[in-house]
């Protein structure tokens, strides 16, 4: 098993931590769950963060003036800029964020499709936006992965998800080192992951270190590439063009038969009949007959704790890619 970077993870406390949602209630979330052991959470409800009980009257985002409101019916209380203060206090108390799970539709978590009302009262149209705090925290760490809960039960999603806060904790850990080899390192052990995501960014990568020496100069410069590089999905075309590569380090030894086998692969990958795993395995395993370290270290094939996704494989439920 590798040994994996801590990411440093917001979440909106009422998934799988306490019992605050409106109702008082809490949301049990195997996935969350899983994740304890391998993350360090930073449980946050902005709504008993300003005061409101639990349970507790509904609240919802109202335009006033054109502006963005925080209201609850009920009560007419207008709690924009209690929320406001909370947010700004919350961002102030946290150094690091990697990654954020928000909470689904809500007016303070929700990160998209969150209810917007035209006006106050009961007939009032809607347009979508983001929850309150959500839209506050998002700009105080603008590189954050960001997810709801409900996303994430898109195996194609969650994979995305965890690939992105665990090599970019590694990333953090690596730019804390100081150190230009350090970084370098980290560098190589990702090229091949980097690849799949966009070839030419990672090549912008790899000559950042030859035209630079200084590691404050080198460390920006990578920092803000490797978050665009990781900003997309996977792409089918790089992949294979990655799988390509490392493929021309076994092909000298492989049998016609062999490789017969892996162009027929990659050909009902282009297809869509096949998923990459099962190149990757088939090339994983050729990397360890034959004892290919370049392929073996590289973190494409082990980049997040693969029991991430044991809840979604057992509920054998059936979800489309991104």
């Amino acid at each position: 098993m590798s040994d994996f970077s801590r990411p440093i993870i917001g979440i909106s406390k009422c998934l799988e931590f306490e019992m605050c949602r409106y109702d008082g209630s809490r949301i049990n979330n195997n996935f969350v769950r899983n994740m304890k052991k391998y993350v360090d959470f930073v449980q946050v409800c902005p709504e008993v963060g300003i005061g409101l009980g639990t349970p507790r009257k509904p609240i919802r985002l109202v335009k006033i003036d054109g502006i963005k409101n925080l209201y609850q019916p009920s009560s007419e209380k207008n709690l924009t800029e209690e929320m406001h203060n909370f947010t700004k206090k919350f961002v102030s108390s946290v150094d690091i964020l990697d990654g954020f799970i928000f909470k689904r539709d809500s007016p303070t978590c929700g990160i998209s499709n969150v209810r917007l009302y035209h006006k106050l009262g009961t007939d009032s149209g809607y347009q979508k936006t983001s929850g309150m705090f959500s839209e506050g925290v998002s700009a105080e760490f603008p590189n954050m992965v960001k997810e709801d809960e409900k996303r994430l039960e898109n195996i194609a999603i969650r994979e995305h998800f965890l690939t992105r806060i665990f090599v970019l904790a590694n990333l953090r850990e690596s730019l804390e080192s100081q150190s230009i080899a350090k970084l370098f390192e980290f560098y190589s052990k990702n090229m091949l992951l980097f690849l799949c995501h966009d070839e030419t960014l990672t090549a912008e990568l790899g000559l950042i270190f030859k035209i630079e020496d200084d590691f404050e100069i080198i460390s920006k410069k990578f920092q803000k590439i490797a978050y665009d590089v990781l900003s997309s999905p996977v792409k089918k075309t790089p992949m294979i063009n990655t799988f390509e590569y490392m493929f021309n380090f076994v092909k000298s030894k492989l049998s016609e038969s062999e490789k017969s086998h892996y162009q027929s692969l990659i050909d009902e990958f282009e297809n869509d009949l096949i998923l990459q795993s099962e190149i990757s395995t088939l090339l994983y395993s050729w990397a360890l007959r034959y004892d290919v370290k370049i392929i073996l270290e590289q973190s494409l094939f082990d980049p997040f704790p693969k029991n991430l996704l044991l809840d979604l494989v057992e509920s054998k439920k059936e979800y489309s890619v991104l």
